[in-house]
């Protein structure tokens, strides 16, 4: 209660005596204080404390700085004696741990037990797992699981599900919940199904939402969409911060209209990074450029390597170039 209305003090206090009276929760809950102002010795301790005593969340909470402190064995035995004490979170943090080792059967039963216990994340990776070897509705239900739960992740990957049986009405709108929980990729997705459907309005405002979670794509599409109607400043901008997260066609985009604003040098740079990240158009608009500044050699290299593209349209402009 002490804590509940913002006594710190006093609820360690509180927590203290607790725990001093070998109480388990007493020794959690003292753990999580000490652990918010970082003082992990004194909380990794009273966390063993909970956790001998048979608290749940006393060994889960151990595993958890065990982890992240690398050591990898203690925070495993940690959060198995949580999952053998009945605990969602500590199943489900054990279900990662194996499957980042390669144990998919032993992380997929670990996820199981989560989901049956009620944890969102167990339901999505799940699900996860499920999907990937082809179980397509058990997947669903798994996802769909998360998503009641509230879980932005199992929201984002019942509407992919949706979306590749054609269920659009109801992949959008699984996009939206998770958008709604802060998914950048479900806002970006979200996006690119109202484009479709004509919506420009309510696609840039999910472009922005995604773009300003930092999702690359996201800056992109908003990028292209900006650039449709013509608003050259807000479109190059939005290539800057998709380029600058990684997005290959951002970097060419960007390119194209640093050539038209008269700027070669940084034109080349975000070509350069285009090609180097090994997209074709890229590779292509860096030639043209070379060949326009007098480097006929490194220029006919990369057009020949842009001939070869799978896209049919670049890969005839290069030969095109060449002829």
């Amino acid at each position: 209660m002490l804590w509940e209305r913002g006594d710190r003090a006093g609820a360690e206090i509180a927590f203290r005596r607790a725990d001093e009276g070998g109480h388990a929760g007493g020794a959690l809950y003292l753990g999580m204080l000490l652990e918010d102002r970082d003082e992990f010795g004194a909380a990794e301790a009273a966390y063993r404390r909970s956790d001998e005593r048979g608290h749940p969340g006393g060994a889960f909470n151990l595993g958890v700085l065990l982890a992240q402190r690398g050591d990898e064995a203690g925070a495993e035995a940690a959060y198995r004696r949580a999952d053998q004490r009945g605990d969602g979170a500590g199943a489900f943090n054990l279900g990662v741990l194996l499957e980042d080792r390669g144990e998919t059967p032993e992380a997929e039963a670990a996820y199981r037990r989560a989901d049956a216990r009620g944890h969102p994340g167990g339901a999505c990776n799940l699900g996860l797992i499920l999907a990937e070897r082809g179980e397509t509705r058990a997947a669903q239900a798994a996802f769909r699981r998360a998503d009641n739960r509230g879980d932005a992740d199992g929201a984002f990957n019942l509407g992919l599900v949706l979306y590749e049986r054609g269920e659009h009405a109801g992949a959008e709108a699984a996009f939206r919940r998770a958008d709604g929980r802060g998914d950048a990729d479900a806002a970006n997705r979200l996006g690119v199904l109202l484009g479709r459907r004509g919506d420009r309005a309510g696609a840039e405002s999910a472009f922005r939402r995604a773009d300003e979670r930092g999702h690359a794509g996201g800056a992109y599409n908003l990028g292209l969409l900006l650039a449709e109607r013509g608003a050259r400043s807000g479109a190059e901008a939005a290539f800057r911060r998709a380029y600058e997260r990684g997005h290959a066609g951002a970097a060419c985009n960007l390119g194209v209209i640093l050539v038209r604003e008269g700027d070669p040098d940084g034109a080349e740079a975000a070509f350069r990074r285009a090609h180097e990240r090994g997209h074709s158009g890229g590779t292509y608009n860096l030639g043209l450029l070379l060949a326009a500044r007098g480097d006929q050699a490194a220029a006919e290299a990369l057009l020949r390597r842009a001939t070869a593209s799978p896209d049919e349209r670049v890969a005839g402009l290069a030969a095109a170039a060449l002829a």
